[in-house]
């Protein structure tokens, strides 16, 4: 970020270990924390959501939805010029419940949605978007049912002689068609 002359708006890790009192430690300049989920139970895993400090936001409580491992997942609803944009970040342990997460993603998304907010979300859902299976048909299916679709189009993790895309970004694509997604390697 420091070699960037056009910082990041919103920066959303996932699975980054810390406890809650070590997130609301962090200091990044020029970002607020937006909103958060750390284990309870378990260690590692998380998610938390900083925004640009220009950037007026809301935050959205989602912890009765958090279930360590099957899903973790925090949100904030940005204040734009025009319009108002939901952005939910997302932690899905690969041995994770699927239903679980399914269910309850569709509790957060039908919670959230109207036909005021768009819905950007984000992270390491391990479902792996390179090989076609029931878990992302499943989800593909939840998404779709909100306008939401994948815009990932690449491995996001090469390992060996193996690659996977896990970690994802999901847009309404039909509103949002003028974008580039990119990898850094």
């Amino acid at each position: 970020m420091s070699l960037s002359a056009n910082p990041p708006h919103i920066i959303s890790p996932t699975e980054r270990h810390l406890c809650s009192n070590e997130i609301d430690t962090i200091a990044l300049t020029n970002y607020s924390l937006g909103a958060k989920f750390c284990r309870n139970t378990f260690k590692n895993g998380g998610v938390y959501i900083f925004t640009y400090e220009s950037i007026q936001f809301t935050y959205i409580n989602l912890d009765k939805f958090c279930k360590d491992k099957d899903l973790e997942v925090c949100a904030v609803k940005l204040h734009h010029l025009s319009c108002e944009i939901c952005l939910i970040t997302i932690y899905r342990f690969p041995s994770g419940n699927l239903q679980y997460f399914i269910d309850n993603l569709e509790k957060v998304l039908s919670m959230i949605y109207s036909n005021n907010t768009e819905i950007v979300i984000c992270g390491n859902i391990n479902i792996n978007y390179v090989i076609d299976s029931t878990h992302k048909q499943l989800l593909d299916l939840l998404l779709a049912s909100y306008g939401l679709c994948t815009t990932v189009q690449f491995p996001t993790r090469i390992q060996n002689n193996s690659y996977s895309a896990i970690e994802s970004i999901f847009i309404n694509t039909f509103k949002f068609n003028d974008f580039s997604l990119l990898p850094i390697i």
